[in-house]
């Protein structure tokens, strides 16, 4: 039976700056010619094939399915880093632009390889994310690749709901909370 996967080309990795990260969070500093490295790294086979995750690593949960590859590492415009997702699953490929419609790159700063050769930047996976903003702020969304609009604006809305339907639930959750407070006052003196 063949596998149903798909391709998603031309998506920004990573671009030249200084940024809050996991790993850094007094800032990191990207620069061309580690875009370079890593373009290079990539080409040379350096390290294994850059694979594609939902969330960074956690020694807790290691093993966890790659959902791709990471191919065609480029250069755009001197300042970013550009790759093609492979082998996505299709079910997977259809939920990118809305459920992960950002990235983070992993990678290996300053690797000295066998033959001795110093690495600026080497990188070794993609994770895609959800609800966690990625350390480079200025990347496209997936769903941009797709035309969805996932950056719509709007104003956030936290929704705190009332666990009393009535006035006289009120009245009682207010009495038994002060029973509850009278209590521990009582049994912890």
């Amino acid at each position: 039976m063949p596998v149903n996967v798909r391709t998603i080309r031309g998506v920004e990795l990573a671009k030249v700056g200084t940024w809050e990260t996991l790993s850094h969070p007094d800032g990191w500093t990207l620069t061309p010619d580690d875009l370079r490295s890593a373009v290079e790294a990539h080409n040379d086979g350096i390290a294994r094939p850059v694979v594609l995750k939902i969330g960074h690593e956690d020694p807790r949960f290691d093993g966890q399915p790659a959902l791709g590859r990471v191919e065609n590492l480029r250069i755009i415009d001197s300042t970013t880093l550009v790759g093609d997702f492979v082998d996505v699953p299709a079910p997977i490929a259809v939920l990118l632009p809305r459920a992960f419609p950002a990235r983070s790159t992993e990678g290996l700063i300053n690797y000295r390889d066998q033959s001795g050769r110093l690495w600026p930047w080497v990188l070794t996976g993609v994770a895609v994310l959800g609800s966690t903003a990625p350390g480079v702020k200025n990347l496209a969304d997936i769903g941009a690749l797709y035309g969805v609009d996932v950056a719509a604006s709007g104003h956030r809305v936290v929704l705190v709901a009332s666990a009393s339907a009535s006035s006289s639930d009120h009245a009682r959750a207010i009495a038994v909370a002060r029973a509850r407070r009278a209590r521990t006052t009582r049994t912890s003196l």
